[in-house]
C-alpha cells in the first residue's frame, strides 16, 4: 500500500508545521539477535521513508550492516515515525538531524511529506557504497543510532 504523500500534505497546516519543525529541539526508539548497547562501524543498508505496519503512517526507517567484530553482518535499525505523533514537528526536526549526521552533502530540510520522502531517497543514493560510520547504539534510546565518526568507504 503505497503513502498518499499529497493526501497528507493537504491534510495538515504545512506552514505551521514548518514552524514547529524549525522551533523543536531534538529530544534525547523478531528474528534478529539483540545487539548490545555499544560502538559499531556500519554500513547503510538502507533509508527511505515507508509506511508503519500498523497504520500506515509515513516514518523515517534506516538500517545499517555491522562491518567487524562479533555481530559482524548484523542490522542495526532506527526508525522515526513523521505523521500523526503527538508532536509531529519535533519528530520530523529529528529526523531532519539525524540525516544531516550522516553527512551524505545533501541540503536536509523539510518543506512537505512528499519533498521529504524524495529527498530522503537522495541522500541514501548519496551515500550508496561511498561512505561508512562509526556509531553508538542502544536501542533503548529515543535516539537509537547515534553517528560518531564518518569514513570514506574505500
Amino acid at each position: 500500500m503505497a503513502i498518499d504523500f499529497d493526501k497528507i500534505n493537504r491534510s495538515v497546516d504545512l506552514e505551521g508545521l514548518r514552524k514547529d519543525v524549525e522551533n523543536a529541539s531534538e529530544n534525547g526508539t523478531g528474528d534478529f539477535p539483540t545487539i548490545p548497547a555499544g560502538k559499531y562501524e556500519v554500513a547503510l543498508v538502507s533509508l527511505e521513508i515507508k509506511g508503519t505496519k500498523k497504520d500506515n503512517r509515513p516514518m523515517l526507517a534506516a538500517s545499517f550492516k555491522i562491518l567487524s567484530g562479533e555481530y559482524k553482518n548484523q542490522r542495526l535499525f532506527m526508525n522515526r515515525v513523521i505523521y500523526g505523533t503527538k508532536d509531529d514537528g519535533r519528530m520530523i526536526k529529528s529526523a531532519v538531524g539525524w540525516l544531516n549526521t550522516l553527512d551524505s552533502g545533501v541540503d536536509v530540510a523539510f518543506q512537505d511529506y512528499k519533498q521529504f520522502a524524495d529527498l530522503v531517497m537522495d541522500v541514501a543514493e548519496a551515500i550508496d557504497g561511498k561512505i561508512e560510520y562509526a556509531v553508538e547504539y542502544d536501542d533503548s534510546q529515543f535516539n537509537s543510532i547515534k553517528i560518531t565518526e564518518v569514513f570514506d568507504a574505500n
